[in-house]
């Protein structure tokens, strides 16, 4: 009886067995920055867990960037100048999981959009710095949604705000 185990699994998605490779799939954002953050979160993801294969093969999980969507956080008057006082930078993504060429997905994980915020700066370039590192972070957390999915992990599709 012992031998037969609980008969648990997991409710959403499947368990991947064998490793998969990674590649970029749609891209319909024009920032490279957030394709490769998000690619680089599903890798990570998949080497902590052992199951990242070190070549461009099948089973391969598609990784598709959708959407950077910018949100006003505030805006507060400087000598009579309005300023940002911070935005919301959101990234969607979805991920899929193809065992050959030419074939429907095992797994689509669905569109997955992770945000993240970021504070105003009156400097352009701390802006710019701050921005980059927010839609990284943004990105690098929705690849690593994607990835868990893969393993079989739970994941909502949208962080609460």
């Amino acid at each position: 009886m012992l031998l037969t185990g609980c008969g648990y699994h997991a409710a959403y998605g499947q368990t991947a067995k064998e490793r998969l490779s990674v590649q970029v799939g749609q891209v319909l954002v024009p920032e490279p920055l957030a394709v490769q953050a998000a690619a680089s979160g599903v890798r990570s993801e998949l080497a902590a867990a052992g199951l990242l294969a070190n070549d461009a093969q099948f089973p391969r999980l598609l990784v598709d960037v959708l959407r950077i969507d910018e949100q006003s956080r505030g805006i507060y008057v400087e000598a009579g100048q309005p300023r940002a006082a911070g935005m919301s930078i959101a990234v969607t993504v979805r991920g899929r999981v193809l065992q050959a060429a030419n074939q429907e997905p095992t797994l689509d994980t669905g569109d997955l959009r992770r945000s993240t915020q970021l504070s105003g700066d009156a400097d352009p370039r701390a802006d710019s710095a701050a921005y980059d590192a927010a839609l990284r972070s943004a990105a690098e957390r929705a690849g690593r949604a994607i990835a868990r999915i893969a393993l079989g992990i739970p994941e909502p599709n949208e962080e609460p705000p």
